[in-house]
């Protein structure tokens, strides 16, 4: 894979970094000091894309937010990729139906962005906002995992630098995920060392330093994902979502749908009907989108995922 021009990556971490920092603008020295770029660079990358309108400057507070010519942007990337509406319109579908909040995902490239997110407001941290990015390393990303092959998969797990035993686990967590149309992460994924890790990678997130804590946080942490083995469906379980995969014409888990849970323990029973119903609405938008999921055979070529 060609190596990407220090050019173009500055300009593809600002533009990153202020998709997912919406509420507020940041300073050239704020820039600098999230992203680890040198000052004479940043300015000039700013002012390309400036240029460009995809950033503008508050002239006041010498402040740069995202610019109005990235909404166009958005507008044609939604024309080209149909599932995203078709997901959206299911999540909306699904938080009016449970009373729930629902959110839409995808891949990033080296991350998992929330593209959207419907319904009320959980009491407890729930999915993020639109644009809030998280670092694909095991455990987050699974449902996107569980059809991939198997050489993205090794990828996955030897970035989060993660142990045999539990790379064992989760070999086996993607095989029921396939099994069962649908992932359960669990509250654990958010537990305080984590997020407080996970706030340091989003605040800097080209410090490869802060993926490694987040990594180190995350394998010393118990139950991130749920395996159904040996739960009888009256055992009561608390869960963050439950989270099923869209997928485009080529059999490629392109979008994810996810409902997020209640934060107080329910019946796997209740767990199983929530999967099922998320599977139900992602099938819906794979077929609007003129998607197909894979064959298991499919499922083991490459998926351009990692």
């Amino acid at each position: 894979m060609a190596r990407a021009a220090p050019a173009s990556a500055r300009a593809a971490d600002i533009v990153s970094f202020l998709t997912a920092h919406p509420s507020r603008g940041f300073t050239i020295s704020e820039l600098v000091a999230h992203l680890g770029m040198n000052i004479a660079s940043a300015h000039a990358t700013l002012a390309v894309l400036t240029d460009c309108g995809f950033v503008v400057r508050d002239p006041a507070h010498r402040t740069y937010v995202l610019g109005p010519a990235l909404a166009v942007t958005g507008f044609a990337a939604l024309e080209q990729h149909p599932a995203i509406e078709a997901a959206i319109e299911q999540a909306d579908i699904l938080a009016k139906e449970l009373g729930a909040e629902t959110g839409v995902s995808a891949v990033a490239g080296k991350d998992v962005i929330l593209l959207a997110r419907r319904g009320p407001q959980p009491p407890m941290p729930s999915i993020g906002y639109p644009g809030d990015r998280s670092p694909l390393l095991a455990p987050i990303g699974a449902v996107f995992m569980a059809w991939a092959d198997d050489d993205t998969v090794r990828a996955w797990l030897e970035r989060a630098a993660v142990p045999p035993p539990l790379a064992d686990f989760y070999r086996g967590v993607l095989a029921e995920t396939r099994t069962r149309g649908f992932s359960v992460p669990l509250p654990a994924i958010a537990a305080p060392a984590v997020m407080k890790a996970m706030s340091q990678v989003r605040n800097e997130p080209t410090d490869d330093n802060a993926e490694h804590i987040l990594a180190e946080a995350m394998n010393q942490t118990d139950e991130m994902l749920l395996s159904f083995d040996d739960l009888t469906d009256s055992g009561e379980i608390t869960f963050k979502t439950v989270t099923a995969p869209i997928f485009d014409p080529t059999g490629r888990a392109l979008l994810a749908l996810s409902i997020t849970g209640p934060y107080q323990p329910v019946p796997v029973s209740e767990i199983l009907n929530l999967g099922r119903r998320a599977s139900r609405a992602a099938a819906i938008a794979t077929r609007q989108a003129r998607g197909r999921p894979p064959t298991y055979k499919q499922a083991s070529r490459p998926t351009g995922h990692g």
